[in-house]
């Protein structure tokens, strides 16, 4: 096997390993689930010391595989402790964590910092070997040439992961697929016995714990049948979800999810968050005649169709979309008689890049306002949530206010089974608020809230209390920092003045440039994986043409790349990416491409345009992943200014990334 192929089935195995872990190691640690940026990071961090170890004469590549079977013997332990939740997190991770556990925990407990730090270290770990050998196999071609080739094996992993994801393939095959690469590769060497051992094992125990497990595009998820009440329970990432009720067995739940019609006769009902079906059928029984059903995950919505005791799925008069909530409000062009917002979740990030969590968009003034416009003249919309606290409370309830006003918002708190908020809100509860006292004695008109933040499209985080980056999120911040900086200086040979500060800022921009790509598209197209993947390839894509043509031209004014980057920066920062929102279809689709490629587009040529004469391609690679880590560091500023703040910060590295671009010897700069 020539050392091309090589590199590109490295640099996918580096790349589709990634992505394995970013979603397997949420489904068994708690704590990742709401950090998922972090095995990012340390995956950056971790390939990045790979390939600052070029010159070390060791080869560690062959330790690939016990530190694989070490990572994943330490996720299993850790999905078996009890996680302490600071009792001032400043933002909403899960109530009652060790109550709503698929499995019993041992009585051992860590924090969250704990936790994070360990899985850090282990994920950082992983990665070095793939790094170095991906390294050295670089430095066999011409840095430009062994940079493609590395894009190119890396958009190979997004593709089939993508594909890996749409079929649904068990976590077991993932890791299969990473280790039948990895021996493709090293099969002649030394202790390939043992390697392959490791493997196995890992491979084995993954597919033990996990037999009973359906992987959808988002989590990992199991049922329990229920004996009494024959509902079932839904668990995703081993916590409680969803139920799908048995309404005959439990009819009290029927009367509270009905409640909203004990004064409306809808005829047609939108419900956002179908799930495993729980809204469509109490909307049928009270006669909807028409019921379009969102649900974003497949799996969990073929599980309400084939295992809830109603089966409401099996209606003709049910039509369900496997779509975002908000990606299909952008497109709607019926009127509802009412508009149900399940109880949507807040289980994972929707991104691995981003902080952001999977419902974040839906519960924004400009999604309310999306779904008022989709309301009829005497619409409603009805928001049902389990509520955890008093500010989320607050929040929420401001927000409708907001969106509806102070005549037509009004509100209703109850038990905590499944859900304790229902807001009713809407042109349609003005008459009747008026005219039947019923109305008025089982809701309250929703109270003008003093100081409730309400999210925006470009400040989305409901479950954060303030404008500002949490304590708990600052100490994870600051403790993994100190490990990195320690991983750099004593396991690499570089020290701070080796790091070339060039690709370092390039690397830090970058990293930010594809947060906020990811961020804009879920907001215009849907917070779907499929979105995510379409982006990340896209990114990688743009990235090869860009060497493509840097190879084949001499550019003798890359000034002009930096220049027409910042400015593409600072138009993105001002334009009003909601104006977007009014389009349709492809011409949306044509206009967002543009004006989020161009950065990209200009950030990557100006990369290809500075690696095309470096002399130390491992220095160079390292540095701009060292940039990496601290770029995905940086992406929680938006938790304080805002999603649209990335634009600035990333300003900012490019012009200290100009900075030391003029400082490199003129014998190896193009003018």
């Amino acid at each position: 096997m020539n050392n091309r192929t090589k590199l590109v089935l490295l640099s996918f195995t580096a790349l589709f390993f990634e992505l394995s872990l970013i979603r397997w190691l949420p489904a068994h640690v708690f704590s990742v689930a709401f950090f998922s940026n972090v095995v990012l990071i340390g995956s950056f961090l971790g390939l990045g010391i790979g390939f600052l170890l070029v010159g070390y004469k060791r080869d560690i590549f062959k330790l690939f595989p016990a530190v694989f079977i070490l990572t994943i013997i330490s996720v299993v332990f850790f999905s078996n402790v009890n996680v302490a939740i600071p009792k001032n997190a400043q933002t909403w991770l899960w109530s009652f964590y060790s109550g709503n556990r698929l499995n019993k925990i041992i009585s051992i407990e860590f924090s969250i910092t704990q936790i994070l730090a360990v899985i850090f270290i282990i994920n950082v770990l992983v990665f070095i070997p793939l790094g170095q050998h991906i390294g050295r196999l670089m430095k066999t071609f011409s840095s430009l040439q062994a940079y493609t080739w590395n894009i190119i094996g890396s958009l190979f992993g997004v593709v089939v992961f993508g594909i890996v994801s749409a079929i649904g393939m068990p976590a077991f095959v993932w890791f299969a697929i990473v280790g039948i690469v990895y021996f493709s590769v090293t099969y002649h060497e030394k202790f390939l016995v043992l390697s392959l051992l490791a493997f196995v094992a890992g491979v084995s125990i993954i597919f033990y714990l996990e037999k009973d497990t359906l992987w959808s595009p988002y989590y990992s998820i199991n049922t329990q049948a229920r004996v009494n009440d024959k509902g079932m329970k839904v668990f995703v990432n081993q916590l409680f979800h969803q139920k799908a009720v048995d309404f005959e067995k439990e009819p009290h739940l029927f009367n509270k999810y009905s409640i909203p019609y004990t004064w409306f006769s809808p005829k047609k009902v939108l419900v956002i968050g179908a799930g495993t079906g729980n809204d469509v059928w109490v909307a049928q029984k009270n006669g909807a005649e028409q019921i379009d059903a969102i649900e974003i995950d497949p799996i969990i919505y073929n599980l309400g169709k084939k295992h809830h005791p109603q089966h409401p799925y099996d209606n003709p008069n049910v039509n369900v979309y496997i779509n975002d909530a908000r990606s299909f409000m952008h497109n709607a062009t019926d009127k509802y008689d009412m508009i149900v917002f399940g109880t949507l979740d807040s289980h994972a990030n929707f991104s691995i890049t981003s902080s952001m969590r999977l419902d974040n968009y839906i519960y924004t003034r400009q999604s309310l306002e999306e779904a008022k416009n989709l309301l009829t003249e005497k619409g409603v919309i009805v928001l049902l949530f389990s509520v955890p606290n008093q500010w989320i409370l607050s929040r929420l309830l401001d927000t409708a206010r907001e969106v509806f006003g102070k005549d037509s918002s009004w509100y209703g708190f109850y038990d905590n089974y499944l859900f304790n908020l229902m807001i009713i809100a809407g042109p349609g509860t003005r008459n009747i608020s008026g005219l039947d006292a019923s109305f008025a004695k089982a809701l309250k008109p929703i109270p003008a809230i003093a100081n409730a933040m309400i999210p925006t499209d470009n400040w989305p985080y409901l479950y954060l209390q303030n404008k500002s980056i949490p304590n708990m999120y600052l100490i994870v911040i600051s403790v993994l920092v100190i490990i990195s900086i320690f991983a750099v200086f004593v396991l690499s040979p570089v020290k701070p003045y080796n790091i070339d500060f060039l690709f370092f800022f390039l690397g830090c921009g970058f990293l930010l440039l594809e947060t906020k790509s990811v961020t804009t598209f879920s907001l215009l197209f849907g917070s779907t994986w499929l979105v995510n993947a379409v982006v990340f390839a896209a990114i990688l894509t743009i990235a090869t043409i860009s060497n493509l043509i840097v190879m084949k031209n001499n550019y003798t004014k890359p000034y002009m790349l930096f220049y027409g980057l910042l400015a593409s920066l600072l138009f993105l920062y001002f334009f009003p990416v909601a104006y977007l929102l009014q389009l349709q279809g492809f011409v949306k689709m044509i206009f967002a491409g543009i004006l989020v490629a161009l950065p990209i587009y200009f950030s990557s040529m100006i990369f290809a345009v500075a690696f095309k004469n470096v002399n130390n391609v491992g220095v160079a690679m390292g540095s701009n992943l060292l940039g990496a880590v601290i770029g995905g560091f940086c992406e929680y500023s938006s938790m304080i200014f805002g999603l649209n703040a990335l634009y600035i910060i990333a300003f900012f590295f490019y012009i200290a990334a100009l900075f030391f671009y003029k400082k490199m010897p003129i014998s190896i700069r193009i003018k």
